[in-house]
């Protein structure tokens, strides 16, 4: 049965019938006061909590839906149940940020899309709508049409009938989830994002500063940078008399020679190149076919051969500027708040957080240099706290690996770990100081640092003599340097590979216990079976000797596909405990600071402005700055702690007038 709860039930006469009877509002506190949970969901006028009003809002179960007609009912009438039940919801994250604006903070969340999400990460295409859940748990079919005209129509009584649908089957998704999560040993995952879920509304909730002024003094210097690179590179077009891209059009006002070629388009560009003989092909990661790319990664290495790659690729970044951190920014300042909210993704397949999307900004990609960051402040009267972890993959790796060397680097406070790292890779450097090699060595470092961090996720020896631009053979010099200087790695990789080949996910972590699901492992394990048949590789080899058509268009592309799949799994399987435990750890983190400031009622007084993977960036009031540094430095390191039980992860906070670390 629905029931509408109104303050004018006149307009509410003529829908009445034996499925929609009116109600109070005391009748829905009395019928959830001795009930555990509830359901729970809002229908809005938008996505925007501060410009877009809040049509109604939804509390139920499957025998009761109670429709709040929030346009003339307060919302703030709720708290109490809001606050003190488990609230079930799907896709949580979108409501609450509407009851923060009422100053309602729910604490107990169990949201259905997260479940789903935690059951399933790491399998593409797994749907997570409710009409999708409702389906696949309830075996019932919704319609989602009324959706597209909730903003015209109000609440009429197909959208009251729509809203009351949204709070029916919840607690049935949940307990037929519940015994999935028991099965797959994840309900210790899910607990953790049911948490975190309030933390990130909050995070798109409070917003972040940017000042306006100071964003377009960065526009004008990098239009100006963007226009001296076009310049840099018509003029190398002019001075190499490439004929065929200069304008032979004669301007009787303007006698400056001038290109045709538009440096925005690819096309053009590979054109160009292709003339010059530099190299554009490049394998498509996705079909696995050749194609051109002028992508700086494809050019780099042929930079000190052709003088113009190296003015190009400058006219990319300052291009990539223009085009993805000018205007557009200034048009996401929201017009009540005056500030940025942008959009989080929760959870990714490797674990981690992503930002952005649909037209919202990335913050977790801002360009961390000075005249970006100090774009983005506090209030007047109040100051920016940003904190981030000390080396925390490089110490989460540690922990996971167990390497004595590495624990002992850690251990007896030896410094800088790049540095270390190339002391053990070249023999030329053993006996050096760490500050000797960083100072004198730096090329070495560098290397060490970027094989690093390739080889923890996953990379061998041509990966690192690709991105350094160096021979194969000192790519794979390098990578075998780095296991025998640190054997305890080898081990690990060995047992993160083996366990993924085996159970057909990525482990990431004993503390949550959450798992990264291989889609593609039931076709692994049959190639597997295929490629460990009794005479598949004799039959293989001789067929390959012969060049067969049966090699061609058997043997060759199971093998190919054999150890593509097996490839991906073994990064997979090196990648994911990393980066995936390195955010659970900032997750917890943020979930602790934020728990503190309800405790505290501090919630609107601090905001927590962004999350970038090992960063929290909080604002409040000057006069309490020191507090709010410390105890955010206290939450981060007690967060670290279940993960990280040998060495130990370290915070370091700034107190700041605007974005920096």
């Amino acid at each position: 049965m629905i029931y509408l709860v109104t303050n004018e039930p006149e307009k509410f006469t003529h829908m009445l019938d034996d499925t929609l009877a009116l109600a109070t509002v005391n009748d829905v506190l009395t019928y959830f006061k001795d009930k555990d949970e509830l359901e729970f969901d809002t229908e809005t006028m938008g996505f925007d909590p501060y410009t877009c009003q809040l049509l109604s809002a939804q509390f139920g179960d499957y025998t009761r839906q109670y429709v709040i007609d929030t346009l003339t009912v307060d919302i703030t009438l709720f708290r109490t149940l809001l606050e003190t039940k488990t609230i079930l919801m799907q896709f949580a994250k979108f409501d609450l940020r509407f009851l923060y604006y009422y100053k309602i903070f729910p604490t107990d969340v169990y949201d259905t899309f997260l479940a789903e999400a935690v059951l399933y990460m790491g399998v593409k295409q797994h749907r997570k709508s409710l009409d999708v859940l409702v389906d696949r748990y309830c075996n019932v079919q919704m319609s989602k049409e009324v959706r597209n005209v909730i903003h015209i129509e109000g609440l009429s009584k197909r959208v009251i009938e729509y809203a009351a649908k949204d709070v029916k089957y919840l607690s049935i998704i949940k307990e037929k989830q519940l015994v999935l999560l028991k099965e797959k040993n994840l309900l210790r995952a899910l607990d953790l994002d049911n948490k975190f879920v309030c933390v990130l509304a909050y995070v798109e909730f409070s917003g972040f500063k940017l000042s306006e002024d100071k964003w377009r003094i960065k526009i004008d210097k990098d239009n100006n940078t963007l226009a001296n690179a076009i310049i840099a590179l018509d003029k190398w077009i002019i001075d190499n008399e490439m004929t065929d891209y200069i304008s032979h059009q004669l301007d009787m006002f303007n006698d400056e020679i001038k290109t045709v070629i538009n440096w925005s388009s690819s096309k053009q560009v590979i054109g160009l190149f292709k003339e010059l003989d530099i190299d554009t092909k490049v394998v498509d990661k996705h079909t696995g076919l050749m194609k051109n790319s002028v992508d700086a990664k494809v050019l780099a290495p042929q930079a000190s051969k052709f003088p113009i790659i190296p003015i190009y690729t400058n006219y990319q970044k300052a291009a990539k500027l223009v085009s993805t951190y000018g205007e557009g920014i200034l048009e996401q300042i929201n017009p009540q708040t005056g500030r940025i909210h942008t959009s989080f993704r929760q959870l990714m397949d490797t674990g981690r957080m992503s930002c952005g999307g649909d037209d919202a900004i990335n913050l977790q990609n801002i360009p961390a240099d000075e005249a970006h960051r100090s774009c983005f402040i506090p209030e007047e009267g109040n100051k920016m706290i940003v904190s981030d972890y000390s080396g925390q993959e490089s110490v989460v790796f540690a922990n996971f690996s167990k390497d004595p060397e590495i624990i002992a680097f850690y251990e007896q406070g030896m410094g800088d770990m790049h540095s270390f790292i190339a002391s053990k890779i070249y023999p030329e450097l053993e006996g050096l100081t760490m500050s000797e090699i960083k100072t004198n060595h730096k090329n070495k470092r560098q290397n060490a640092k970027s094989a690093g961090f390739a080889i923890q996720y996953g990379g061998v020896g041509a990966t690192i003599s690709g991105n350094l631009n160096l021979t194969p053979e000192e790519g794979e010099a390098i990578y075998n340097g780095y296991f025998k200087a640190f054997p305890g790695i080898k081990d690990y990789f060995a047992k993160c590979k083996r366990q993924a080949l085996t159970d057909g996910y990525v482990s990431l972590n004993q503390v949550s216990m959450r798992k990264s699901f291989i889609d593609f492992f039931d076709r692994y394990k049959e190639l597997e079976k295929t490629t460990k048949g009794e005479t598949f590789w004799d039959d293989y080899r001789s067929h390959k000797q012969q060049d067969t058509e049966m090699f061609k268009t058997h043997f060759k592309p199971v093998v190919k596909e054999y150890f593509k799949f097996k490839g991906m799994i073994e990064r997979k399987s090196l990648n994911y405990p990393i980066q995936g435990s390195s955010a659970e750890i900032t997750k917890f983190a943020a979930l602790k600071f934020y728990n503190i400031l309800l405790d505290r009622e501090l919630l609107g007084v601090v905001k927590i402005c962004n999350i970038v993977h090992d960063e929290i960036v909080v604002e409040c009031p000057e006069n309490i700055a020191e507090y709010v540094a410390n105890t955010l430095q206290k939450c981060m390191e007690d967060a670290g702690k279940p993960f990280c039980k040998i060495i130990p992860l370290k915070a370091e906070p700034c107190i700041t007038d605007h974005w920096e670390h």
